[in-house]
């Protein structure tokens, strides 16, 4: 095109072949390294539809070099309303936005659904090898088609394509305008520092992100309007318990710590609010999050962060709530249990004490696959994780849970509840809260009660369980 200037996907970026002196819009930038403007790739759709024409900019567009479509062979359940309705309001916000359900109502359906009906070649994202693995699996079964895996020591970028976040990160710069379709699982984990990158860095004009939760204590949330677009669609716990996902009660079990416990715990506390606040009177601006720094060359903050671990280990690792467990264990003889821990070594006391196998942060992946498929096929009756099942995995039999402390936030609290929620017949789920009285487990556990997960949820004590017949 004469007199055109080129545009083309150069490493994550848009690179405009036009003079230093062209009328271009704000969001490029010279760069003087290649004598051409650059900006993120994202801006692709808006500056190609939109701002070229009003900045008289005649392009050659050569950005885009996106795969065939796909050649699937759809073998997807029907859809009900609700997922019907997920994919209308997402196709009506341009095929651009975050679809907000709870676990286990069918948002990876939804997403196979939008793949099929587009015909579009795209890029799965999921935040755990593990769910990169069931993605591929899934994609297979619904849509016959053998998804490449790009990650875990593979690098095979077909039209579908199933990658993690840092992955993504990794390797968009090359693969970034080869999808017209990127779809992000757990899409909360998109605005992290670093993995926000990876959707700058895509040319994709169509992006589904999909989570049960999608805020962040960090803020950081509110990236992912620009990242992915708005929420387009959003259905609370509460409003579907007992319909798409199953029913549930929650039981708040209050404990207390032992006396010489109690009196560590409250010691250590005093002489960290002392020191605290005797760092605030000299400097206004320290907060706890400068503790790491200053413990690298003062003693005394090392000190502080011992304490502070040990107050931590007083409450995970409380015998009482050992002692609760085996009551729970007893409520529920012939039920499946999964319990939640907020440490690695409280997880390993629960597996000693109960001789339950207990998945951390150190489990490789052939030993959680194995303890997985052995819970899953009811060759085991228990089993204690520390975080590594808060998402991502699915087992529909399993309806009481046991949370035995956690230091995420609300997030965490609701990812944990939704392991238990997937429809299994007209079961009815149970999450047991252990809360240890007089310790920050009650501030976590008020702050978990203003969500409309616990908040619309039945509540009972310990001793009311077995007065609720929910089994």
């Amino acid at each position: 095109m004469a007199g055109a200037h080129a545009l083309r996907f150069d490493r994550g970026s848009l690179r405009l072949d036009a003079p230093p002196t062209a009328r271009v819009p704000s969001y490029f930038v010279w760069d003087s390294r290649v004598g051409a403007w650059r900006t993120a790739a994202i801006n692709h759709l808006r500056l190609v539809r939109e701002d070229a024409a009003a900045y008289r900019l005649r392009l050659n567009d050569h950005a885009e070099h996106f795969f065939d479509a796909p050649r699937i062979r759809t073998s997807l359940p029907p859809l009900r309303p609700d997922q019907q309705a997920a994919i209308a309001a997402w196709e009506k916000g341009g095929c651009r936005g975050v679809v907000v359900k709870p676990t286990g109502t069918g948002k990876t359906e939804i997403a196979l659904s939008v793949i099929a009906r587009h015909a579009a070649p795209a890029l799965v994202v999921a935040p755990l090898r593990d769910l990169m693995y069931q993605w591929q699996r899934r994609i297979r079964k619904g849509l016959g088609f053998d998804a490449g895996v790009l990650g875990d020591g593979r690098h095979e970028v077909w039209p579908i394509t199933v990658t993690t976040y840092d992955s993504a990160w990794i390797h968009m710069k090359e693969i970034g305008n080869r999808f017209r379709l990127i779809v992000y699982d757990e899409a909360h984990h998109l605005p992290g520092p670093s993995q926000h990158e990876s959707a700058l860095d895509c040319l994709a004009p169509m992006r589904l992100g999909l989570t049960a939760t999608p805020w962040r204590s960090d803020g950081r949330d509110r990236m992912l309007a620009e990242l992915i677009g708005p929420v387009v669609y959003q259905e609370d716990v509460a409003d579907v318990r007992g319909r798409t996902i199953a029913d549930y009660a929650i039981v708040r079990v209050p404990i207390y710590l032992g006396e010489a416990d109690q009196a560590e715990f409250d010691e250590l506390s005093r002489g960290i609010r002392r020191y605290v606040a005797a760092r605030i009177r000299e400097d206004g601006g320290f907060d706890w999050k400068d503790m790491a720094r200053r413990s690298r060359t003062d003693p005394e903050a090392r000190d502080i962060l011992r304490r502070w671990r040990r107050k931590l280990a007083i409450v995970n690792r409380s015998a009482e709530k050992l002692r609760v467990l085996e009551d729970i264990f007893r409520l529920h003889p012939d039920e499946q249990v999964v319990v939640f821990t907020a440490s690695n070594r409280m997880a390993l006391d629960v597996s000693a004490r109960f001789l339950i196998p207990a998945l951390t942060s150190h489990s490789d992946k052939h030993e959680r696959n194995r303890v997985l498929d052995a819970f899953a096929t009811g060759r085991i009756r228990g089993l204690a994780a520390c975080e590594v099942l808060n998402e991502g995995w699915d087992a529909p039999a399993v309806k009481v849970g046991v949370v035995l402390g956690g230091e995420k936030g609300v997030r965490e609290a609701v990812q944990r509840l939704g392991r238990l929620l997937r429809k299994s017949d007209d079961r009815a789920a149970r999450l047991y809260e252990v809360i240890v009285q007089e310790t920050p487990d009650v501030a976590r556990a008020r702050r978990r009660a203003k969500t409309d997960a616990y908040r619309r949820a039945p509540r009972l004590h310990l001793g009311q369980a077995n007065q609720l017949d929910l089994f």
